[in-house]
């Protein structure tokens, strides 16, 4: 991945998109956290894309790679979710089953259960969640992407699992984690 690295930091638009076409269903992912509808997650993902293919000479460690993108792409989402908000659009209120349904073709069912168990929580709980639990980051980077210290991410993990937790209860669902 680092010869890649070096090779788009040098120009080469194969080795990028080779890089950037790796992390695709990922930034989607993540985007997803942030932003209901998919034009707008589109969106994010493509100007982040540009963004990054521009700034990648700017780029001190290669180890930081897909922190530093999902940075750009976090920064993307709250700018877009932002101009919604401000145009008085609001996809928070949308209900996570009626999205669900109408993209459902898309989606397999190990992603219905993921958007199903993030309903619920906040902003900063699913982002968690999502980079700790369905992209292996360790608690170290999800901090230092989300601009926070180590311990407010180990809090919204558990608060965000007492959530998830809870929901099942209320369920009936007998919960092992």
């Amino acid at each position: 991945m680092e010869e890649l690295i070096m090779k788009a930091k040098k120009g080469d638009e194969k080795a990028f998109t080779e890089l950037i076409c790796g992390m695709r269903h990922e930034l989607y992912k993540i985007a997803r956290i942030r932003l209901s509808c998919d034009d707008d997650i589109e969106d994010a993902v493509q100007e982040t894309m540009i963004e990054a293919f521009n700034s990648l000479k700017k780029l001190r460690k290669l180890n930081s790679y897909k922190s530093w993108i999902i940075k750009i792409l976090i920064n993307k989402c709250n700018k877009i979710y932002k101009l919604r908000k401000k145009n008085q659009i609001s996809y928070e209120n949308i209900e996570l089953d009626d999205f669900l349904s109408n993209n459902m073709n898309n989606k397999s069912d190990d992603d219905f259960e993921f958007y199903y168990l993030l309903e619920g929580l906040n902003y900063d709980e699913r982002m968690s969640i999502t980079l700790f639990y369905m992209e292996d980051y360790p608690i170290k980077e999800i901090a230092e992407i989300m601009k926070t210290n180590e311990n407010t991410v180990k809090t919204r993990l558990k608060r965000a699992k007492d959530k998830i937790k809870e929901k099942y209860k209320n369920l009936g669902v007998i919960y092992y984690g």
